[in-house]
């Protein structure tokens, strides 16, 4: 018997409403397997380590007065020891690699690494270490420390939001978020390459997850 148009409509219909169903249905599993707790308290204290996959570091600086010219870094690694006092102690070590500078201009990735900029031969990484959160709101805080390049040094505070901790429902693995902006004058760290053509303030933001580091087997 030839199939109406009426009932292919019908038949259209009840295959989309089954394949939302079985979405909606993986969304509760998800959520259901996504356990995070926003509160600090609950992140038990430990060494954690940044994870390569799920982290950015982006930075902004002013072009001429047109725009914001947007560039990032592609390789970086961090540790964080989260003492049992809580976020107030807790210690970061963080540096991001120069020669992974990316601003998606090949010929400004080489200006960027040459000894008129980051010199990447000579410093192969920024360092950041900082000691101590300052809570400003109840998932908000700030995180002051030093920025290193070579022998140059700059103040720099991170304005942090804590995204919470839980475990990742794929890798089974205890883990803790964090966005974080702040901004630094490029000179102070011995940046001062093209003057008046680039503006001196930096502008970073910061996409972060860190993994409980697991004590190696016996």
């Amino acid at each position: 018997m030839p199939i109406s148009t009426l009932n292919i409509r019908r038949l259209l219909l009840a295959g989309l409403a089954t394949g939302f169903l079985a979405l909606g249905g993986c969304a509760d599993l998800r959520s259901a397997l996504r356990v995070q707790d926003t509160r600090m308290a609950a992140v038990p204290p430990g060494k954690y380590r940044l994870d390569p996959e799920h982290c950015s570091v982006v930075f902004s600086v002013n072009h001429l007065g047109f725009s914001r010219f947007i560039m990032r870094f592609d390789s970086m690694e961090a540790t964080l020891i989260w003492p049992r006092t809580g976020a107030r102690a807790a210690a970061l070590e963080a540096l991001v690699y120069t020669d992974s500078v990316d601003t998606n201009v090949p010929a400004l990735d080489r200006e960027l690494r040459s000894p008129a900029m980051l010199d990447a031969s000579r410093h192969p990484d920024i360092r950041f270490h900082a000691v101590g959160w300052q809570a400003t709101a109840p998932h908000d805080g700030d995180v002051a420390g030093v920025l290193t390049l070579g022998h140059a040094q700059t103040p720099l505070v991170l304005r942090v939001r804590f995204n919470g901790y839980g475990i990742d429902p794929v890798t089974g693995a205890p883990t803790l978020g964090f966005s974080a902006t702040g901004e630094f004058s490029r000179s102070r760290l011995g940046l001062k390459a093209w003057p008046g053509l680039v503006g001196d303030t930096v502008r970073l933001r910061i996409e972060a997850e860190f993994v409980a580091v697991r004590p190696a087997a016996g």
